[in-house]
């Protein structure tokens, strides 16, 4: 069907226009998703509905694919990401599902270093090789929020999640122009597979950079009489690698299968991305941004690059409330040690799914953030 050969801004707006372009345009997505998983099992549906029942995404190369949709660009492994206290009962299901549990040749599991964990934000990995050479990565995210390793990766084009019910791009208008902004600073750190997926790109035709004037359209005319081109961040197309971003900005794509079919309210109920526990970063890039969105953000403080967050949607249209305290323990049933807050107000409402956030504890160098509900 020719749907299936339109881009995915394109069908997305397509689909807008009547209810038969709706239907046809709603089964092309679900159709590009379950055919790309089908490379690493025949029951893809099944897997996407483990992954969405216990809150966690497919990110890396497969959600990039099922954005570029017709084009050559393929996943060469499955990256699906979990929270930190959903991940033991998904590998466990995963394992002994008809989706891959016939098909699986071995499985182990690396744990990771803290270091590593500190900077990737993942703690642990379940390998599962399958019999065709294909590879199956659960990884265990260092904190409550399923997504907060995407906010790691190594450059933008693998900053996407899927769901069964959602999909969001943290960068569409440079990774559907086969553009990528690097996370600089943490190629030293890179793992075996992350080094991988970027030589994948490279081998693409994906072009990487640490700054978006690295491309000329992205590129200010020369001020008279001066001798360099200014550093322009361009904070206003939500490409600055210093500027707080989010899932659900004005400069993210976020869309659900069935919107019609209340995939949105499912997505709210049962704390599936782009609700629930989500995540507030910043690129880890080397980039000197000269407008001074990493001092004056009104989204994240100076120096803090990642912070899970808790998005609801309000179906009032007033604000929702929730608060960040630091927690100690690792089980959701430990007791929540006494913390000084440090309340501070940002009262934001997202472009796509009306999320709010209104208290932050950030603390940068502190473990990991719990999220609490405000009660």
């Amino acid at each position: 069907m020719f749907a299936d050969e339109m881009d995915i801004l394109s069908l997305s707006r397509w689909r807008g226009t009547c209810r038969t372009n709706y239907h046809h345009a709603s089964f092309s997505m679900r159709r590009s998703l379950t055919s790309r998983i089908r490379a690493f099992t025949p029951y893809p549906q099944e897997l996407v509905d483990t992954v969405t029942r216990y809150g966690a995404v497919i990110g890396g190369e497969l959600a990039l694919s099922f954005f570029l949709r017709n084009e050559t660009y393929e996943a060469r492994c499955l990256d699906i990401y979990a929270s930190h206290f959903h991940f033991e009962k998904l590998c466990d299901e995963l394992l002994h599902s008809t989706s891959l549990q016939p098909h699986i040749a071995q499985h182990s599991v690396d744990t990771h270093s803290l270091y590593y964990a500190l900077r990737r934000l993942v703690s642990a990995s379940l390998v599962i090789r399958l019999h065709n050479s294909r590879v199956v990565y659960v990884h265990r995210s260092y904190t409550c929020s399923s997504s907060a390793p995407l906010t790691r990766a190594p450059c933008t084009a693998l900053s996407n999640f899927v769901t069964g019910f959602s999909f969001g791009c943290s960068h569409p208008e440079l990774t559907l122009a086969h553009r990528a902004l690097l996370a600089d600073r943490e190629l030293v750190y890179l793992s075996t597979h992350d080094a991988n997926s970027l030589n994948h790109l490279l081998s693409n035709k994906f072009s990487l950079a640490v700054a978006p004037t690295a491309w000329a359209d992205y590129r200010r005319d020369m001020i008279e009489n001066s001798l360099r081109n200014p550093e322009e961040c361009w904070r206003e197309r939500h490409i600055c690698p210093k500027q707080g971003r989010f899932f659900g900005d004005r400069g993210s794509l976020v869309g659900y299968f069935d919107p019609l079919g209340n995939d949105e309210d499912r997505c709210t109920r049962g704390n599936i991305a782009p609700f629930g526990a989500m995540a507030v970063w910043r690129l880890m890039s080397s980039f000197e941004c000269e407008g001074g969105c990493e001092h004056l953000d009104e989204v994240l403080d100076y120096g803090v690059t990642s912070i899970p967050v808790l998005f609801r949607k309000d179906p009032y249209g007033d604000l929702l409330d929730c608060i960040l305290d630091k927690r100690l323990g690792v089980s959701p049933l430990y007791p929540r040690p006494p913390v000084n807050r440090a309340l501070s107000s940002y009262n934001f409402t997202t472009h796509s799914n009306r999320a709010e956030l209104i208290y932050k504890h950030v603390v940068p160098t502190s473990p990991p953030l719990e999220i609490i509900p405000y009660t």
